[in-house]
């Protein structure tokens, strides 16, 4: 079975450069820290074109839980996150993760 994890955040009113910059720069530490697998940054091209994706696949329910384990008791990555919330990146309340399974 395959999976797709996909986290998507609306990005505030004058901040998509940073918010861009602070996405990429997040999907890549996570990626280096925690051996994920590709983590892939999205920007709409149409329609909410504020919206900004990360995307990783992995090959099971199993292995989302364990990543996600891994993240939410790393001060590094939280730091990250405080970052972003400091600087006010994305829209409060806009953030959604969703899986996918391959059919």
């Amino acid at each position: 079975m395959s999976v797709r994890w996909t986290r998507t955040a609306r990005i505030s009113r004058g901040k998509f450069m940073e918010a861009i910059a602070w996405a990429k720069e997040a999907g890549g530490y996570a990626e280096k820290k925690f051996g994920l697998p590709k983590v892939t940054v999205w920007l709409d091209a149409f329609g909410d074109i504020n919206s900004i994706r990360w995307s990783v696949d992995y090959p099971d329910l199993a292995a989302i839980d364990k990543a996600n384990a891994q993240m939410m008791t790393d001060a590094d990555y939280w730091k990250l996150v405080e970052r972003a919330s400091k600087n006010e990146l994305f829209i409060d309340g806009s953030i959604v993760d969703t899986v996918s399974r391959a059919i």
